[in-house]
């Protein structure tokens, strides 16, 4: 009974905020209390956690397990706590053991997937790996609320089109750069678009609900009555941005929410959810015969999407190295994507090169969370630490600014960049990324901007190259600073920044879309009228 209050007391303070009287007691309980061991353990994990000391969570998680037996739920949370950190392997291997003492945790089950599809250079395997974990863990929602019946191809062709964007991302995040030129550009005589946001709001929310009358705050509503709710609206399309991600709702997409279901770039993987017809991309993340790697079918574009610039950073720096007399690089995607092998190769160039040096932005929000446990990364993995930096996690103006300290970025792998690649070629830096022959689309990334805007020559295929061009980029800083003059222009010049042709062929693949659907046509893959087939570009050039 004694245990029961404290764990009560602990919890309340947790709820409230006093991390550390809560943390004393669930301590206490641990200690003391061999039957709630384990629980407390997790409780003190989570607390260490949310202060950013990671390191200590894992080390107080597997003395637990030392002292009282494995058990899953603690498996698992270090799982998630090792990938945070960027050990990817480590947090691999705990998840397998997690679900081989408990197989039906759907959320370890997913962990697991992504990390391992993450690392895989096999498409299909990837394909079958989601479907087996859709088909086992997603069950539908259920309501009473009919679909409509837009089948009459005469009426509902001429009406307007209603277009939901689904996803609790519409704030201050990733999505925001990406999203904004389709909410204020979008043809209100053919689009009525409507946003449902399952997740709450922030000021970034308030600038982007200026562009959409139809903004829905479903928060508050469960699974059901969401489906019930966009089933009532008449939405035709609906569009997942959030994929496996929080705050995704795909267990209403699996109902069918709306006629025609799409994901576009919330998630690289495919979802392996049947009731999702297309996926917007491009054919630099989905090449030719990419089907095979996809339950959705491919709705190809020439562009995967538009890009806005973070505001108030217009200002460009020459490449420092002048002024330093040595070059730096620097990464700046976030530290659970840091692997081993990055690494290892960053240490492999700095050690080629003695006069380089190496900035890294963590994720972590002090000094105290990144000396915690990624300090100590970067001495285990002996990086040569008189000429590395690590950085707690930048204010926006702040990272935008990096270009004047640092000559050019490194890009990590296997798992590639996402926004941080946009924003680093913004503010002029030239990034070398490694682009691997299996296409896989999360390991491409990077390669697949260059290669939009025309900047190749970051490009390498494999560790050999990678180490090689940045020796040489180091060695001859001239030809950093002759990428650094162009970068902004090719940004400015490049499908990414056309906001108005982005816009326009988007709506235009959706209107294909409901074409398809009134005509009972089934679902295939198809390109956009302004799309390239890679063949026929090659044969043009020829």
């Amino acid at each position: 009974m004694l245990d029961l209050i404290n764990f009560q007391n602990g919890l309340k303070l947790l709820s409230d905020g006093n991390f550390v009287e809560a943390r004393n007691i669930f301590y206490e309980i641990w200690i003391r209390d061999q039957n709630s061991a384990s629980t407390a353990a997790r409780y003190v994990a989570y607390i260490d956690e949310l202060n950013g000391q990671l390191n200590d969570a894992v080390t107080l998680l597997e003395s637990s397990m030392a002292q009282y037996g494995e058990d899953p739920a603690t498996l698992a949370q270090i799982s998630e706590l090792a990938m945070k950190m960027g050990l990817h392997k480590k947090a691999i291997d705990r998840a397998k053991r997690s679900l081989e003492l408990s197989p039906n945790n759907a959320i370890t089950a997913l962990n697991k997937t992504i990390w391992q599809s993450n690392y895989s250079s096999n498409g299909p395997a990837i394909k079958t790996a989601f479907e087996l974990w859709a088909s086992r863990y997603i069950e539908p929602t259920q309501c009473t609320t009919p679909m409509k019946n837009f089948h009459d191809f005469e009426r509902s062709k001429s009406e307007t089109l209603k277009v939901g964007f689904l996803s609790g991302d519409l704030k201050n995040h990733a999505v925001r750069y990406f999203i904004e030129p389709y909410l204020k550009l979008h043809d209100r005589s053919r689009i009525e678009l409507h946003i449902f946001m399952t997740a709450e709001e922030d000021e970034i929310s308030q600038i982007l609900k200026q562009w959409v009358p139809n903004w829905h705050n479903v928060r508050d509503l469960n699974s059901d009555s969401l489906l019930s709710y966009i089933r009532t609206l008449g939405i035709n399309i609906l569009v997942d941005l959030s994929g496996h991600t929080e705050h995704s709702k795909l267990d209403v997409f699996a109902a069918r929410a709306a006629p025609v279901q799409v994901t576009w770039w919330g998630f690289v993987h495919t979802l392996g959810i049947r009731e999702i017809d297309y996926r917007l991309t491009d054919y630099e993340a989905c090449p030719p015969d990419a089907e095979d790697h996809y339950t959705e079918a491919l709705c190809r574009m020439a562009c995967l999407t538009a890009y806005v610039p973070p505001v108030g950073c217009e200002e460009e720096y020459s490449s420092p190295w002048g002024q330093n007399q040595f070059v730096t690089m620097v990464s700046l995607n976030h530290t659970r994507k840091i692997s081993d092998a990055a690494l290892n190769t960053w240490r492999e160039i700095l050690e080629k090169n003695q006069n380089a040096g190496l900035i890294i932005v963590t994720g972590e929000v002090s000094e105290l969370q990144k000396d915690n446990y990624f300090v100590q990364r970067l001495t285990e993995s002996n990086l040569p630490m008189d000429r590395v930096a690590a950085v707690p996690k930048l204010t926006m103006l702040e990272y935008m600014r990096v270009a004047s300290v640092a000559d050019f970025a490194v890009d990590t792998f296997p798992i590639s960049g996402g926004v941080t690649t946009f924003h680093s070629l913004w503010m002029g830096l030239p990034v070398l990324t490694m682009c691997p022959g299996n296409k896989i689309a999360i390991q491409t990334y990077t390669a697949n901007v260059l290669s939009k805007i025309g900047l190749s020559e970051g490009i390498t295929n494999n560790i050999n190259q990678y180490v090689d061009l940045a020796t040489y980029w180091i060695q001859n800083p001239s030809v950093i600073s002759q990428l650094r003059s162009t970068i902004r222009q090719k940004m400015i010049t490049s499908p990414f920044l056309n906001h108005d042709e982005r816009v326009k062929e988007l709506e235009s693949c959706f209107r294909e879309m409901w074409r398809r659907f009134l005509l009972n046509e089934s679902v295939r893959s198809f390109d956009s009228e302004l799309a390239t087939h890679p063949e026929l570009s090659d044969a043009t050039e020829d």
